[in-house]
């Protein structure tokens, strides 16, 4: 299925069981497959499953230069207002995490019941005052370091993941140097104080073995906003939810019930 944004690009998603509707977001260079070992656990837990590919990823419409990461944002909140969706559930992944960032920046009052992300710092570029970032990135070195590829999981992730993914990556190809703009604007982004003034119950997961990111950054901004929660999942890496996802789903699902 399809919705069309506010500029005419088309959406992919899926919609999967009825329920207390939860839309899940993947990070950059991802698939909305990702969220394949969610589906059946939430959907038998009475929850309405939904997922999507963000714009220039998987099965969505595609543009040769995209580099607003408010794009992104504002294709959000057309997704969610195309499906008028009643208080929905939203799950970010790593740059998915910093879309639901920047919504509630830019909507703070939007009617969503929960917040959760996953393995994102709210603010990528390090500082000598702020050493939560992406790895070693800072503003005078990130696009050369964001070149380059680095390893996300710890041991790889689950197979039924994993042969999900194999299939929509050969039939809709990410390039990564035609999107670099995007991660490009993606890491200049500062979404702390959006995250300390939430007014919505967010749940930071974090991963101890993360490669990119420092999981204190949580408890950092816990002592900032009685909102916001923080579960740390071991033995993973970045892509926690495929690469522990009972872990992950037992987490999620404590936290929204």
């Amino acid at each position: 299925m399809e919705i069309t944004t506010r500029d005419g690009k088309k959406l992919n998603y899926y919609v999967h069981g009825s329920g207390q509707p939860i839309v899940f977001l993947h990070g950059f260079g991802g698939y909305q497959q990702i969220w394949s070992d969610q589906i059946d656990f939430f959907v038998d837990k009475g929850y309405q499953v939904i997922t999507y590919d963000q714009r220039n990823h998987g099965a969505s419409s595609r543009e040769s230069s995209l580099d607003d990461f408010g794009i992104l944002i504002t294709d959000l909140k057309d997704f969610l207002d195309g499906l008028k969706l009643d208080d929905p559930i939203l799950v970010g992944h790593s740059m998915g995490a910093s879309v639901i960032y920047g919504f509630i920046s830019k909507y703070p009052d939007y009617p969503v019941k929960k917040l959760v992300t996953v393995d994102q710092s709210p603010k990528m570029l390090n500082t000598p005052a702020w050493k939560y970032g992406y790895m070693e990135i800072t503003r005078a070195n990130y696009k050369m370091r964001l070149k380059m590829h680095n390893k996300e999981t710890l041991n790889g992730i689950d197979d039924n993941v994993f042969w999900k993914l194999n299939v929509v990556k050969k039939q809709f190809p990410f390039v990564k140097d035609d999107n670099l703009e995007l991660l490009y604007d993606h890491a200049r982004k500062d979404w702390r104080e959006s995250v300390i003034n939430c007014q919505v119950p967010m749940l930071l997961v974090t991963a101890n073995q993360s490669p990119y990111f420092d999981g204190e950054f949580a408890e950092l901004l816990m002592e900032k906003n009685s909102n916001l929660s923080h579960v740390a999942i071991d033995q993973s890496g970045h892509v926690i939810m495929a690469e522990q996802p009972d872990k992950f789903n037992q987490a999620l699902l404590n936290y929204i019930e």
